[in-house]
């Protein structure tokens, strides 16, 4: 191919540095044009040290270029002219020993022989090509110059291009593009191209009938793949009925109802309205001509303001949010980008413009803190109705995002063949939680605020029967609920496994934080969680944290069917037995020993008081109360230990501050006067304005607290005499103020508690697990106690009944969280449906292997969510087999109790019998 009239352009490939630049210097001998370039550059010549599929050799080879070795650079400067090539050529002697085929050797010489007999431009001047290899792979532009050199057109995907004959993929998109059928030419992976130059066609048709093979079996594992989402949220989707209000109208409706521009006469009018404060007369308007347009922004956040502002009535917000609501209905934010941006735009302060998620945070600090919301009108007698308004608008932004992950799941639902995301979908909810870097993990920081809320707002439903904090705990734990689901419906969407960080991060912090909540609250808690998915792992991590409290040993596996059957359930057995029997104390661990993310919990330990610093009477001798430290006086005196640095050079005076401000361990006036038994001081900022006697310092104390520690009976009388809503049941790890009196001898304090709140605080349990009254070893001083709530009842039959209703308690705690393990895992999976046909036509197929000494099905199917559907499948068809064998223990460890459960398990029973897998 080369002309001897013609200038050589020589290219080298395969040589090291010094090699390299030993072979440029004997270039520069001879009459030729040397291309020092990393990528291939139309060379005549290219000299390569080894046969190779690089792209200068694939591509010197496709264009028919003489490629020769070293040889014939160092013969030909040693003439000082260029030689004859032929001698030099790769090819033109085959070596039997090498390591390289036959047909690989001759390549170089057969093809250059090839072009120049034939006349062809390359050997792909026939080919047609479709590139599937994503933009910005370093393989692309490789891959594009090979096929240039050997002289294919290369087409656009986005093209319409009748007879194409080469698809070139890599392995991941080759079955979603197919499933598409947007070509009808055979698809290829690039491997094909240097096989194609090297490879006789016997061998190529080899290569291509393994890919073919690899390709059907993955549109097989994908199909597989598509049935399984399906078969996992379609039954889920028809069970949530309180889903599917909003979804109902977008499946209907935003494509019925055209959305045109307001004219501008309208809009004028309106903007008149808004200007001279006849918001009513707006509001009216709008809902009149709603359907047929899409309020502007601005005017939405006219009314917006004005009703934050606390101007407005009951009958305007209830026809704002109206507006709202249709808005949803009508043109959802899912509807297109431009909508989404449109409620993002809506949803924040109309005058702060923060964003979203300032605008949840300033809601939340509202219902559930009593704070002032941004830019509010201070109006006493409003106030109430204020917060109303805040909670109703907390409401909509979670219908919001509860209506966007149903419209997910039905997407995923009916659009599973579609390509897989490549980022999460796009949804308010992302744009609230997770930060533009964040989107690879779940417990961002906006997410561990949220649980935060969510811990806060039921220790405040619980304190209470107000309605107000129990609609708002409801909100807030749907909205964490609603961040699952939408976490794990985007990892289905994208191939990802997330269920990890589910259980590992959020679902261990959760079981962290509500730690300190009694039996009977967590239950409640675990039981109002809507998210199935999150209200599993849940109940699996507090299983887990009672298991190590009681040395119970479980399996450290993620969470299967084959765990909570094999692993949980004995667990579940070994408690019963140990419940019934006599009860061991068992000490906990610390927070910060706990193998737990790290948290704002951390700062429980972080600061307090030191133990005792003036000298006081005790009321009782010391004979009267526990030798060994209370766990209040541990948490102090670590507290002052890793504070004791900083407070060394501090002046008295720099602590005497207003009540609102704190000092370094974040104690405020309060705590300060009942720390140092100031009661005057103490009497004169209980009535001031804005005082809150329930405060906590940093470390969670309150200044009830202080007063009980230090043996300040006039602070505590005055506290429960000038202030109702002071909390007794505000705990450290489980002190309350009773335990701090009583741990640290104050009987009288004691007395004055009891008197005030009742029976419930002798039944209050720290961290060790122990009552008040563990706290006295004084026979007479625990009776006279008791008495001031029971009078009739002995210390002996109180704490009988006590632990018996304790441990009862901690029995059906148990039932609860391994029913909630078992029922919603069987749920998320649908395991109780039969399985769909395609799963029952591929298992068939799979050769049977042996797994834990039964004959079973492969699961090695190289896709995680369809091997662990397989193995699950494979556990729930052996659950009659062992339902008999511990049916048994399990009646004999709980009794009656127990009964409920294997009630489920024989219905399960029942159901496997019925379908077939």
């Amino acid at each position: 191919m080369a002309c001897a009239v013609q200038k050589r352009r020589i290219q080298l490939t395969g040589f090291k540095k010094q090699e390299k630049e030993a072979i440029a210097e004997l270039l520069l001998t001879l009459d030729c044009v040397f291309i020092d370039t990393e990528q291939y550059r139309n060379c005549t010549h290219l000299i390569a040290k080894q046969l190779s599929k690089s792209e200068k050799f694939l591509a010197a080879c496709a264009a028919g270029k003489w490629i020769l070795t070293k040889d014939y650079i160092i013969n030909s400067a040693e003439s000082g002219r260029w030689l004859d090539e032929t001698t030099y050529e790769w090819g033109y002697k085959i070596e039997k020993d090498s390591h390289y085929s036959p047909q690989m050797q001759s390549a170089p010489k057969r093809w250059r022989e090839e072009l120049t007999c034939s006349g062809a431009l390359g050997a792909f001047h026939r080919w047609k090509v479709i590139l599937l290899v994503k933009e910005g792979d370093k393989r692309r532009d490789s891959i594009t110059r090979v096929l240039e050199a050997g002289k294919a057109i290369i087409y656009p995907p986005q093209k319409e291009v009748r007879a194409v004959t080469h698809v070139f993929t890599d392995n991941k998109s080759v079955t979603i593009e197919r499933e598409k059928c947007l070509f009808e030419a055979p698809y290829y992976p690039v491997q094909y191209i240097g096989d194609y130059l090297f490879e006789v066609n016997n061998e190529m048709n080899h290569l291509l009938a393994e890919q073919e093979a690899r390709d059907t079996s993955d549109m097989q594992l994908v199909a597989m793949k598509n049935a399984l989402i399906k078969h996992m949220y379609f039954t889920q989707v028809r069970k949530k009925q309180g889903y599917t209000f909003y979804v109902v109208f977008h499946k209907y409706l935003p494509f019925q109802v055209k959305n045109i521009d307001l004219c501008r006469g309208i809009l004028c009018i309106l903007e008149g309205l808004v200007e001279g404060h006849f918001f009513t007369d707006v509001i009216t308007e709008l809902a009149a001509t709603q359907k047929y347009f899409i309020p502007p922004v601005q005017l939405l956040h006219s009314l917006l303001e004005h009703m934050l502002q606390g101007n407005t009535d009951t009958v305007f917000s209830a026809k704002f949010f109206h507006i709202l609501y249709i808005l949803l209905q009508l043109d959802p934010p899912w509807k297109s980008p431009s909508m989404l941006r449109y409620y993002l735009e809506f949803l924040q302060c109309p005058i702060c413009m923060k964003g979203t998620w300032s605008l949840l945070e300033m809601l939340v600090r509202s219902c559930l803190y009593c704070k002032s919301f941004c830019h509010a009108v201070s109006v006493s007698e409003k106030k109430n109705e204020q917060r109303v308004v805040h909670k109703t608008l907390l409401k909509f932004f979670f219908n919001l995002v509860k209506a966007e992950v149903q419209a997910l799941t039905r997407r995923l639902c009916e659009g599973a063949n579609s390509q897989l995301l490549q980022v999460m979908p796009q949804t308010v909810l992302l744009k609230t939680f997770w930060l533009g870097s964040e989107t690879s993990l779940l417990f961002t920081k906006y997410i561990n605020i949220l649980v935060d809320w969510v811990i806060h707002s039921y220790r405040e439903k619980f304190k209470t029967n107000d309605a107000f904090k129990d609609e708002v705990a409801i909100l807030l734990i749907g909205i964490l609920g609603t961040v699952v689901e939408y976490w794990i419906l985007s990892g289905f969407m994208m191939d990802r496994n997330v269920l990890h960080q589910v259980a590992d991060d959020l679902a261990n912090y959760i079981a962290i934080s509500c730690d300190d909540f009694s039996t009977q609250e967590l239950k409640m808690f675990i039981c109002s969680i809507p998210s199935l998915w999150l209200q599993m792992f849940v109940a699996e991590a507090v299983f887990k944290n009672l298991c190590l409290r009681r040395n119970i040993t479980i399996s450290a596996e993620p969470l299967s069917l084959h765990k909570i059957v094999y692993s949980c359930l004995p667990a579940l057995g070994e408690v019963g037995m140990h419940e019934t029997g006599k009860v061991q104390k068992v000490k906990k661990k610390k927070i910060g020993q706990w193998p737990c993310p790290e948290s704002q919990r951390a700062l429980l330990m972080l600061n307090g008081d030191k133990q005792n610093q003036t000298k006081r009477l005790p009321d009782l001798p010391e004979l009267t109360f526990n030798k060994f430290p209370p766990l209040s006086k541990k948490l102090r005196t670590k507290a002052e230990v890793e504070m004791s640095n900083t407070k060394e050079n501090r002046h008295p005076l720099d602590e005497e501050m207003h009540f609102y401000k704190t000092n370094i361990k974040g104690e405020t006036a309060l705590h300060i006067a009942c720390i140092r038994n100031k009661v005057e001081r103490l009497i004169q900022l209980l009535p001031f304005p804005g005082t809150d006697i329930n405060v906590k310092d940093y470390a969670g104390w309150t200044p009830l607290h202080e007063a009980c520690n230090h043996g300040n009976t006039v602070c505590v009388r005055e506290i429960l005499q000038r202030c109702p809503e002071v909390d007794l049941l505000s705990q450290v790890d489980g002190v309350t103020p009773l335990h701090d009196a009583l741990s640290n001898g104050h009987v009288e304090i004691g007395k004055l508690l009891l008197q005030r709140g009742g029976p419930l605080l002798l039944r209050q349990r720290d961290f060790y697990g122990k009552l008040p009254l563990d706290y006295v070893e004084s026979l007479p001083v625990k009776q006279e106690l008791l008495d001031i709530v029971h009078p009739k009842e002995t210390v002996k039959d109180f704490c009988e009944r006590v632990e018996k209703d304790f441990h009862n308690q901690q029995r059906e705690l148990w039932l609860i969280l391994f029913n909630k393990m078992l029922l919603n895992f069987c749920s998320v999976y649908n395991l109780s449906s039969p399985s769909p046909l395609s799963f029952k036509a591929h298992l068939n197929s799979l050769p049977l292997v042996a797994i834990n000494g039964c004959k079973l099905k492969s699961r090695s199917l190289t896709d995680w969510l369809v091997d662990l559907y397989v193995g699950e499948v494979q556990t729930f068809q052996k659950l009659p087999e062992f339902i008999q064998e511990i049916s048994g223990n399990l009646k004999k460890s709980f009794g009656e109790e127990i009964y409920p459960l294997l009630a489920t398990l024989e219905t399960i029973w029942l159901l496997i019998t019925e379908y077939s897998y």
